[in-house]
């Protein structure tokens, strides 16, 4: 009897060694070895001026085995997990009672989380604690997480990011987050590991394996201290005015470069809590140019057949094709030039400068400026504008269009026009990123922007003459100096807008504009300031946005170091003799 167990025994070795040995040690094998997934670091976001707007830090997430912090008697096993919970209690900034309950009660049987987001320099610490006091059972699984050291800085055009699970992806969900995502994400390693008695991962030699590769970044054309004051300026018109948004857009001319892009109210990128707080205004947000739209009927105007000096008379109200218009205050019947209905912003005489220009044509010039074309921009939110062909214009369309009503253009596309003005005719197309840095550290400069010629050069000239009255006749007779920078010539122009209340069903908000081009004898910048839906004071564009135009424009002539000019204003003929 004995010898026949002997036999079974003997037996059943030879079939577990021999005939299911191999499948055996493959199970065993499985059982030991895993794939792990090495996160890769996502790029930084940087201004122009080198500072970080978005910047991914690791954190490590310190989790528990409670079967492996066990002693051999229930009372070792306690003594053990009070010293644990003693030891992890000062780097955690836990209560030791509340690390010993979850040792003591954990959320499965082989795992609890003792705590997140712990900075890398405390994971280094606990580990030492472990090894030193020969401590198994306690590990950290390092996970990345997006930071924004500067919190709301260029929050609208930076964008902001989520994850769907602990230590996934970081996955861009606006701005330049989202249009940049591949890039800045890279790409996930991963590396086949044998797991040891105590659960940790043992690497070795696998051809299993793919290499991490480190998220690319992108450089901004944003300058920091620029972009800040833009958004100070901002948040305060808003405050003073109680209106509901305000935009300011910074612009280079010769190169389409935008220097600010401000908006506020904003949002803190790395706390998000309403969706709608993240819309990127300047480039999202469409609203009528009101008066700021002027220069592109006009500009089209002096290329067929006009000149400055052109006579119109200009009464209070005028009634053409059935439909009456009228200029914002009362006045008597005036002589102007051309120049000086752009000069003193008449609607009534801009309808008559539009009657002197196909409707194709004005369609063209304003398409010409980049109104109703998309900007180029990399930004997902952005918008062309809104501006029918001439074949869906309805009755006085065609004329409320030259000034500024029924069309919707964006800050940027606002500040492009006259950028286009101040650069003798010249579009060229607005660019954000100033170049992107690969895994490898190579930078790599954006793309020249396209650039086309809308006007020509003595058009341009002209223009810039006829706006450059503007802060003088702003000064003098609405007592508005804002467009006077000492030292500096300065040519702009206010617009006020009606805007369409959908509640009240009626045009009784308004949009106020002031943008403006500095030195005008050589122009280097233009500063768009738009204030939509202003409640407290008055409504116009010289009083509600004005001020932000002076500040911010002010501030970028000199931390920029451009030289004052101290060019006079040329002598334009305003009235018609």
């Amino acid at each position: 009897m004995q010898g026949f167990a002997l036999s079974l025994v003997a037996g059943r070795l030879i079939q577990l060694q021999g005939l299911e040995g191999a499948s055996i040690s493959r199970l065993a094998a499985q059982y030991r070895l895993q794939v792990i997934s090495i996160p890769a670091e996502r790029g930084a976001i940087t201004t122009a001026d080198g500072t970080p707007l978005a910047l991914t830090v690791q954190q490590d997430t310190v989790t528990a085995d409670p079967p492996q912090i066990t002693g051999k008697t229930p009372a070792a096993t306690a003594a053990l997990r009070q010293q644990v919970a003693g030891l992890l209690a000062g780097p955690l900034h836990l209560p030791a009672a509340t690390i010993l309950n979850n040792l003591n009660h954990p959320t499965s049987p082989d795992y609890v989380v003792l705590a997140k987001a712990v900075p890398v320099p405390v994971g280094n610490q606990i580990e030492a604690l472990m090894t030193a006091h020969k401590v198994a059972g306690i590990s950290l699984a390092p996970i990345y997480v997006r930071s924004y050291p500067n919190g709301d800085l260029a929050a609208g055009l930076v964008g902001f990011t989520n994850t769907n699970c602990t230590g996934c992806d970081i996955r861009g969900q606006a701005g330049i987050e989202q249009s940049f995502n591949s890039l800045l994400a890279g790409r996930d390693g991963r590396q086949q590991v044998e797991v040891g008695v105590t659960g940790q991962p043992i690497p070795f030699a696998s051809d299993k394996g793919r290499p991490m590769v480190p998220g690319g970044s992108v450089r901004l054309t944003i300058l920091a201290p620029l972009q800040w004051e833009a958004q100070q300026a901002c948040a305060q018109r808003v405050r003073v005015t109680k209106a509901d948004t305000c935009t300011i857009v910074v612009m280079q001319p010769q190169t389409g470069r935008i220097l600010a892009l401000a908006q506020y109210p904003t949002f803190q990128p790395g706390n998000v809590t309403n969706l709608a707080d993240t819309v990127d205004l300047p480039v999202a947000g469409i609203f009528p140019p009101g008066s700021t739209g002027k220069v592109i009927t006009a500009a089209a105007a002096l290329e067929h057949g006009e000149t400055p000096l052109t006579r119109y008379t200009v009464p209070e109200q005028i009634t053409i094709g059935g439909f009456t218009f009228h200029d914002a205050e009362w006045h008597p019947t005036e002589r102007l030039t051309l120049a000086g209905i752009v000069a003193h912003s008449s609607n009534v005489g801009m309808v008559q400068v539009a009657h002197h220009v196909s409707p194709q044509v004005q369609y063209d010039y304003f398409r010409k400026f980049g109104v109703g074309v998309p900007t180029g921009l990399p930004l997902p939110a952005a918008s062309a504008g809104q501006l029918p062909p001439p074949s869906q214009w309805w009755g006085n369309e065609r004329y409320t269009l030259a000034f500024g009503q029924g069309v919707a253009v964006t800050a940027v596309q606002m500040a492009g026009v006259y950028a286009t003005i101040a650069n003798h005719g010249i579009r060229v197309s607005p660019s954000i990123v100033a170049g992107t840095t690969g895994p490898g550290g190579n930078f790599t400069p954006a793309p020249r922007p396209h650039s086309q010629r809308v006007l020509k050069a003595s058009t341009a000239s002209e223009l810039i003459k006829i706006l450059q009255q503007v802060p003088y006749l702003d000064a003098t007779l609405a007592y508005q100096p804002w467009g006077e920078i000492p030292g500096y010539s300065v040519a702009s122009k206010t617009g006020t807008a009606e805007v369409w209340d959908p509640k009240a069903k009626c045009l009784c908000r308004y949009g106020s504009s002031y943008i403006g081009i500095a030195p005008a004898s050589n122009p280097k910048l233009v500063v768009a300031v738009n204030v939509q839906n202003p409640k407290k004071g008055d409504y116009f564009g010289n009083y509600v946005a004005g001020p932000a135009f002076y500040q911010v424009m002010k501030f970028a002539l000199a931390s920029l170091k451009i030289p004052p000019d101290g060019a006079k204003r040329p002598d334009v003929p305003l009235t018609a003799r």
